[in-house]
């Protein structure tokens, strides 16, 4: 967090000095020569706007009057001075010397009673220092050389609130003063970067503390419902963390399994030819027949091994899929064509049902694979008898390919893992388990979608069947 707390405590302070240096060069630029001058505030400008409407309506006590209680405003940052013709200043202060050659004053000439007084409004040189000419006593009317002033002893009494030669200056707040500023602002300052830094880094300290901990936990962290519960950017982190994590678990569990099933399969093929060829050598007058089934155990685990290699490759994404025009209809038929005599050897029957020819962008050996696969796959668990439908059709923007059958279909608990690698909802029949995991990659690396659902009688008492759905985009009138 100390980083953090310098960088943040750095961009304050440059952002308040670039906001500073732009208002200043703003301000420099918009004045002409003659608004080159210290800049007085609203109540100086509105006294000599004024001053002649003032001293007409109440004569110059008013006028005197409220100069007084607008000095005795501590926050009063300019001395309005009140000048005879003598020079000297109606309220008893002391007068500047060089006060017209000052370029921090602002004059005016009124008249009182034919007498011309002068209004010299003053910007103070230190503004809190020189806060301090306010008079707390009543006003004496006399002027600086003691004598009475006509003008001023004309009201008959004495003004309340005008000041008194020779009363100490009145002393600011202390939270007026410069350096009381600028140490609020350093420790405001500081506390805003401390604050930013400390959240910054909280959730970055809690995303590195369960990096850290990802593999001594088996990829199993998660973060705490504090963070993703969040509603900003380390919220998002939080939840796409945890995502992650759990996704490379769920990769790791299922490379394992993956490893398991595997050796579980290679294993029994191999047993079987370890097992004949033991009976080979305590029986050589079986030679022959023992061989014949050595060759197709081997034939057996040659075919394990290539669905595993394709398998693999599908799923670690180094297939580099040709996207060409593929003839869907052609693809059928030559699968059907293939299909039949393996369909009829189990008394079944297969009907290929087409709308007119189709064409798709895909990989035409994956998609044969993966249609060939699924028409196998229902040949092999509809059972004898069974009638297997397979039927295309085109849709606005996809194309719907559906097979089939009428057997005894799946159980619903086991229809979401008929497209796990080596899962077979009847363990009674030959196979590896793998024909659906590499129809659902393959469909999936052409850019579709593979499903599979019950068909249910119209009752809805029993299972109809089985049946797949692939769905590949395709252009319109393609």
């Amino acid at each position: 967090m100390g980083q953090l707390f310098w960088k943040f405590l750095l961009a304050f302070w440059l952002a308040l000095i670039l906001a500073f240096g732009a208002v200043f060069t703003l301000n420099q630029l918009s004045q002409s020569p003659e608004q080159n001058r210290a800049l007085f505030s609203p109540q100086g400008r509105f006294f000599l706007q004024n001053a002649q409407q003032l001293i007409d309506s109440g004569g110059v006590p008013l006028l005197l009057t409220l100069v007084q209680n607008w000095q005795d405003d501590p926050m009063a940052r300019e001395q309005l001075l009140v000048l005879n013709a003598a020079g000297t200043d109606l309220l008893g202060r002391p007068v500047p010397a060089e006060l017209q050659a000052s370029p921090r004053t602002k004059t005016l000439t009124v008249q009182a009673n034919d007498q011309p007084l002068q209004l010299v409004l003053v910007d103070k040189d230190n503004f809190w220092q020189q806060r301090a000419v306010v008079m707390r006593e009543r006003f004496s009317p006399r002027d600086a050389t003691g004598q009475a002033n006509s003008d001023l002893a004309r009201g008959g009494q004495e003004r309340p609130g005008l000041a008194r030669p020779g009363q100490p200056p009145l002393r600011p707040p202390f939270w007026f003063h410069p350096l009381f500023l600028l140490v609020a602002v350093i420790v405001t300052s500081m506390a805003a970067s401390l604050g930013l830094a400390w959240y910054f880094a909280a959730p970055v300290r809690q995303l590195k503390a369960a990096l850290s901990e990802l593999p001594q936990r088996q990829w199993q962290t998660q973060l705490s419902s504090d963070m993703t519960g969040r509603r900003d950017e380390f919220g998002a982190l939080a939840r796409s963390f945890n995502q992650m994590a759990q996704q490379v678990y769920q990769a790791i569990v299922s490379q394992r399994r993956l490893l398991h099933d595997v050796s579980h399969e290679l294993r029994s093929p191999l047993a079987r030819l370890q097992l004949l060829t033991g009976l080979v050598r305590q029986h050589p007058a079986d030679l022959e027949l023992a061989l014949e089934k050595i060759e197709a155990e081997a034939a057996r685990l040659d075919q394990l091994v290539g669905e595993i290699l394709t398998f693999s490759r599908l799923e670690s994404g180094e297939v580099q899929p040709q996207i060409v025009a593929v003839p869907v209809h052609e693809l059928l038929e030559s699968i059907c064509d293939d299909a039949t005599l393996e369909a009829h050897n189990r008394q079944q029957q297969l009907v290929l049902e087409q709308n007119p020819p189709a064409w798709v962008q895909a990989d035409a050996e994956l998609l044969f694979r993966a249609l060939e696969n699924v028409v196998r796959n229902a040949i092999k668990y509809a059972g004898s008898g069974a009638t297997i439908r397979i039927s295309s059709c085109r849709l606005p923007t996809e194309l719907l390919i559906s097979i089939a059958d009428n057997g005894p279909g799946v159980a619903p608990e086991l229809l979401p893992l008929l497209f796990n690698p080596f899962f077979r909802a009847d363990k009674q029949t030959d196979g590896v388990g793998l024909g659906l995991s590499i129809a659902l990659r393959a469909v999936a690396t052409c850019g579709g979608q593979i499903s599979a659902e019950n068909l249910w009688h119209a009752d809805g008492s029993r299972r109809a069947g089985l049946q797949v759905q692939i769905r590949l985009p395709c252009q319109a009138g393609s």
